[in-house]
């Protein structure tokens, strides 16, 4: 079974960050600025023994893959971030490129989402827009598949692991895939591995993927449409919150805070159920906690704080897919590092690495 758990590239300052959201924006900036929004809120939350690290430093990413290493993870699947040809966020990863020293094998996800200022509730407002082509097309490819001769990079059956976040936003998946899967083979690989991400905005389904030349597809969690039923009353209440938050933007007023709560182990358990009913080329993604709250006023908490429940959702997690052929035998994590959203097995200065044990715990049951 490979362990795979996603990484986010986004803590070290970029120019376009400095433009967007003022000088010297890392995503540290939300994680430090979060406060509690109820009693027993879990915010902010401060690293543990990282620091509040710059991933531009080798030192800081050879410590995250010893620890990560240490605690049962098989790779990290970086976040990639191509629009039409520029690049974001993408020191770390050729940093790691050029640092053969970091032995952590690696696969990764393009992040194929518009960057708009979603953060403050401004949509409509794009910061950079995702396009598609033909001749862009190649030019990814032949870029990833440079990056796939690296010896860490993940292969399965000799294949390159790669994932595409939002496939339904692509103009023509089938050509990608298809361009793709040349391109690496022209390199000496057996085709490309492509995986699909069913999130919270999946908008086709998988005999359509499997039209595309997309067998893989990676139940990424947490996932709104499948979250237990809330109450009429609930529903009503931040439906409300909502319409008033999108008219005070419009007219420069305060806008409330709105938090979505829901129970961890229920959350669990109806991502549990639903791997039961999923075809082995679909592949479970666990979290230990989710909180998006530093980054959103309208926010989702889904607070965890029993490692001892994370533990027991990897297990079973784990348990159902090792029964499958080894070919189809890949557990994903949110994530190795996603501060902004509290989805983070890194160390915190609270529960130190409990989770971290609690991940390595969970997959050796």
């Amino acid at each position: 079974m490979k362990t795979i758990a996603f990484y986010l590239p986004q803590f070290h300052p970029i120019p376009e960050n400095n433009l967007w959201w003022g000088a010297g924006f890392t995503e540290w900036h939300n994680v430090s600025a979060a406060r509690p929004m109820f009693r027993g809120h879990r915010q902010p939350q401060v690293p543990g023994a990282l620091g509040y690290y710059d991933l531009r430093c080798d030192e800081t990413r050879h410590e995250q893959a010893e620890l990560a290493k240490s605690s049962g993870i098989d790779a990290f699947c970086y976040y990639h971030y191509w629009f039409g040809g520029k690049q974001l966020l993408e020191t770390p990863l050729n940093k790691m490129l050029d640092d053969k020293g970091c032995d952590m094998p690696f696969c990764l996800c393009w992040a194929n989402e518009t960057w708009s200022r979603a953060w403050d509730g401004k949509e409509s407002e794009v910061l950079i827009q995702q396009a598609y082509s033909e001749e862009d097309d190649r030019k990814h490819a032949e870029y990833l598949v440079q990056i796939f001769k690296d010896s860490r990079y993940l292969k399965s059956e000799g294949k390159p692991v790669f994932i595409i976040y939002r496939v339904g936003k692509m103009d023509d998946p089938a050509r990608f895939v298809q361009i793709l899967d040349e391109a690496a083979r022209s390199e000496g690989f057996p085709g490309v591995r492509v995986f699909a991400v069913r999130n919270f905005a999946c908008d086709v389904d998988d005999n359509t993927l499997h039209s595309y030349g997309i067998e893989d597809i990676v139940d990424f969690q947490p996932n709104n449409t499948e979250y237990p039923r809330r109450s009429l009353f609930g529903k009503g209440v931040r439906f409300l919150q909502r319409c008033w938050n999108s008219l005070a933007r419009k007219a420069g007023l305060p806008q409330v805070n709105s938090v979505l709560r829901l129970k961890y182990n229920d959350v669990a358990r109806n991502a549990l159920a639903l791997y039961g009913t999923l075809g082995q080329n679909h592949y479970p993604t666990v979290f230990p906690n989710w909180d998006n709250s530093p980054r959103r006023k309208a926010a989702t908490v889904i607070q965890n704080d029993n490692p001892e429940d994370f533990a027991r959702w990897v297990s079973e997690a784990a348990s159902i897919v090792r029964k499958r052929p080894e070919r189809n035998q890949f557990l994903f994590v949110n994530a190795w590092n996603e501060w902004a959203e509290s989805a983070h097995l890194e160390p915190e200065r609270k529960y130190g690495d409990a989770f971290l044990k609690a991940f390595k715990e969970g997959i050796s049951k």
